[in-house]
């Protein structure tokens, strides 16, 4: 067996790419961290609007009345069976809810109106909105106190 030791890497080539590197990942990391506060204010929305379909349904499915409640300032919710508190669940690390208030279903599957404001770390909102029909959707508004 013959061993050519032209085919190998040297030392200072290795460490030219590592080298390279390290100041790619020294670029990217500033703007690695901008985009993780929106994927976690995304996630937190998409996991209110699929908790309001659920409760909607359980509702609907039990007979009973269900209240997804939430306060200001708060980083979790609760979920009300009949007016009594069934659970409780915790939003992302960094989200916050920017507004108090409650949603209510009924067994017909109509809703109380109302919408939730999820603010993150960087000052970013979104909004998940309930409709007196039911409807569950997400919006960004333009500014955190305003609606959309």
């Amino acid at each position: 067996m013959n061993f050519n030791l032209r085919f190998g890497f040297s030392v200072i080539e290795l460490l030219v790419v590592l080298t390279l590197m390290g100041v790619l990942a020294s670029i990217a990391l500033p703007g690695w961290k901008r985009l993780l506060p929106a994927y976690q204010l995304d996630s937190s929305a998409r996991q209110v609007q699929s908790e309001l379909h659920h409760i909607k349904m359980r509702a609907a499915a039990e007979n009973l009345h269900f209240q997804f409640v939430y306060l200001q300032g708060a980083s979790d919710y609760a979920i009300q069976k009949d007016g009594k508190n069934w659970l409780t669940k915790p939003l992302p690390d960094g989200i916050s809810i920017s507004k108090t208030g409650t949603i209510s279903f009924s067994p017909r599957g109509t809703a109380g109106a109302n919408r939730v404001r999820l603010q993150s770390g960087d000052g970013s909102c979104e909004q998940v909105v309930v409709s007196l029909t039911g409807r569950v959707r997400v919006c960004k508004p333009s500014l955190c106190g305003t609606d959309c």
